[in-house]
């Protein structure tokens, strides 16, 4: 799919070498995009499990209050 379209193969086909890299880089910045944002899923899942950590072993914790 393509701006909402769904292409055959035929028409596909039929788009300039400069159109078909073209849907090729966008298909790899997509992937790319999807994979950054579960990364960053990933990252921030493990951050707060070091902030627990580091709460659980008595760390001090002040509450600012603009965030309380």
């Amino acid at each position: 799919e393509l701006f909402g379209k769904e292409y055959t193969q035929a028409e596909l086909d039929k788009l300039s070498d400069e159109q078909k890299g073209m849907i090729q880089h966008r298909d790899d910045l997509l992937n790319k995009i999807n994979r950054a944002e579960f990364n960053l899923i990933q990252l921030r899942f493990g951050l707060k499990a070091f902030d627990d950590g580091l709460v659980e072993s008595g760390i001090e914790v002040v509450e600012d209050e603009a965030t309380s």
